[in-house]
């Protein structure tokens, strides 16, 4: 089959049942996402540290200029983590997340 595809389209075909287990799923496709949830995890746990991090130096700031810093910081953080909760949660509704 592969060389009547070759002749056809100029290219080989991509077996589309390749990666896929006994039961036709797509193990590498899963893989794929439980280490994209993983990552996603990760980044939430991160985002979190950084507005504890700045948080804690914006309680011990001794001047207006730092503490508007901190501020700033503290707020990109959690804009941040707002998008990362976000999606997960769309993960959540698609049905990606395990």
């Amino acid at each position: 089959m592969g060389s009547f595809w070759k002749r056809l389209c100029g290219m080989e075909r991509k077996d589309v049942d390749e990666g896929k287990g006994q039961y036709g799923v797509d193990y590498v496709r899963v893989s794929e996402l439980m280490q994209f949830n993983r990552n996603l995890l990760e980044a939430q746990k991160q985002e979190r540290i950084g507005i504890e991090f700045y948080t804690k130096f914006l309680e011990e700031a001794r001047d207006e200029e730092g503490r508007e810093m901190y501020r700033k910081m503290i707020e990109e953080e959690r804009r941040h983590l707002k998008m990362v909760e976000d999606e997960i949660e769309l993960h959540k509704k698609r049905g990606y997340w395990t």
